[in-house]
């Protein structure tokens, strides 16, 4: 079995609505990533405003913490395939703002990028907190992850 492995990034500052979502979610993050290296490559899944859910090369030029989630190979192979399945899907800002706001809502067929991969964690049974995945926060997951450090 080739070594594969997946961690989560950590925004600070990335984005038009950055500073809007750390004040509102009292956290020093205001935007989370998937970042998997399958062995064959290395892509960062994300779900972005302004662009909604996408895979990319990892960036490489913007400040970011990143954290190592402690999955099995199957469970990495599994996240990846349901991230990607996701591509295409809008960014909800309408999902952040009730977030907010403290309604519970989710919508489906749209995503912001905590609830993204608190989402795909819980489908592969990695669960980060005991909140609904669209109840997390970018700084949420990560303070959760870091315990793995």
């Amino acid at each position: 079995m080739k070594t594969i492995s997946c961690h989560v990034r950590g925004y600070k500052g990335q984005g038009f609505g950055s500073g809007f979502i750390r004040r509102f979610t009292f956290g020093e993050y205001s935007h989370v990533s998937f970042v998997f290296d399958l062995g064959h490559k290395v892509e960062e899944v994300e779900s972005i405003q302004g662009k909604g859910l996408i895979a990319h090369p990892p960036i490489t030029d913007k400040a970011f913490d990143e954290f190592f989630v402690p999955l099995s190979y199957e469970q990495i192979v599994e996240a990846h395939s349901i991230a990607c399945s996701l591509i295409g899907a809008k960014y909800d800002w309408r999902g952040v703002i009730n977030f907010v706001r403290r309604k519970k809502t989710h919508n489906p067929d749209k995503w912001f990028c905590s609830e993204l991969v608190a989402f795909v964690l819980h489908k592969v049974g990695y669960d980060v907190s005991r909140r609904e995945p669209y109840r997390e926060t970018p700084s949420s997951v990560c303070e959760s992850l870091r315990l793995e450090d």
